[in-house]
């Protein structure tokens, strides 16, 4: 056995390779994720995300814009929100950073 590291064994080798592979295992896990919400439909209307949000999805700071009763029991998730926004615009037709609110 040599006295000096080889490449496989040197621990700065390791630890590269262990962030490698924790990163990759990241983002194929964030990519399936996203490709899943979207294949369910869930994005396609209100009907369909509110099946799985009753109330909606906002930004942690959105305020419901309207004259009568303020939504409030709606889900407070900025990556839920986005993802949504990202796929179907629609989903927040009076911009007011919630998607689908109803009481």
């Amino acid at each position: 056995m040599p006295a000096y590291a080889t490449r496989e064994t040197h621990p700065m080798h390791r630890r590269a390779l262990a962030t490698a592979l924790t990163t990759a295992t990241l983002i194929v896990t964030a990519a399936t994720a996203a490709s899943a919400a979207h294949e369910t439909g869930i994005h396609d209307n209100c009907t369909k995300f509110n099946e799985k949000y009753p109330h909606g999805v906002g930004t942690r700071k959105a305020v419901d814009k309207t004259s009568g009763t303020k939504v409030t029991t709606f889900k407070r998730n900025n990556d839920i929100y986005w993802l949504a926004e990202k796929h179907n615009p629609d989903l927040d037709r009076d911009n007011d950073r919630i998607a689908c609110e109803k009481a």
